[in-house]
């Protein structure tokens, strides 16, 4: 998306991976979370007091699940970060309802990959969410982590310039099926789970390529690889 750099969650060490790209903390326009996973949120404390060191003095804001906005907070407050340099704006996403931002439009729908967490916690308030993210004309969606493919179905509606999915909670079955028919610009798959080790990156691509004619160009990213669509 042009104009904007957001950051999609913050799993550690985001903030040496960004300052490695060669991208400056005060570049950031946003910092939106899908839940409350470690590898998804880990990094978020150490990049906001990388982002002070870096002289970072424009405001930034935060989207993320409600039910981590006062954890959050009280995590700021045990590491010693109670007060920033720079405004901290978290507010919390509802699914379903679009959040507009500059001249992006991002519309949290629910998943469920923490099903099982909410259950065992009795805590319907826990909540993971994707991210179908609009400018103008051109549309991404950002999958997070999800229970199953099936979640996918809510944004399959519509065509897609980019779709970046995770493949560590479900089969590469399950997703050709889910997305067969759908018109997606480019696919980027994520989060590879170990059970694909023995199936190569470029076999996984080449059945994504076979099985998926609505699909253009297919992607699997190593970890710091900076693409462009």
């Amino acid at each position: 998306m042009d104009d904007a750099r957001i950051l999609l969650d913050a799993g550690e060490p985001c903030s040496g991976q960004l300052l490695n790209l060669g991208i400056s903390l005060e570049e950031l326009d946003a910092v939106w979370i899908t839940h409350g996973h470690s590898d998804h949120v880990g990094g978020l404390p150490l990049l906001l007091q990388a982002s002070w060191l870096h002289g970072r003095t424009r405001k930034l804001p935060l989207g993320l699940p409600k039910h981590l906005i006062g954890p959050l907070q009280g995590w700021l407050r045990a590491v010693f970060l109670p007060s920033l340099p720079f405004a901290l704006e978290p507010f919390g996403w509802q699914a379903g309802r679009a959040v507009t931002f500059g001249n992006l439009t991002v519309t949290p729908h629910s998943t469920s990959h923490l099903d099982r967490i909410r259950r065992e916690l009795a805590d319907p308030g826990i909540e993971s969410f994707l991210f179908d993210i609009r400018q103008g004309q051109k549309r991404m969606v950002y999958s997070g982590d999800l229970g199953s493919a099936r979640d996918l179905v809510p944004v399959l509606e519509g065509p897609m310039d980019l779709l970046i999915c995770e493949l560590a909670h479900f089969s590469l079955d399950d997703l050709i099926s889910v997305l067969s028919g759908a018109k997606i610009g480019a696919l980027c798959l994520t989060h590879v789970a170990g059970t694909y080790e023995e199936e190569s990156r470029g076999e996984i691509k080449l059945r994504c390529d076979r099985e998926l004619a609505g699909v253009g160009e297919v992607y699997l990213p190593e970890d710091g690889e900076d693409l462009e669509f």
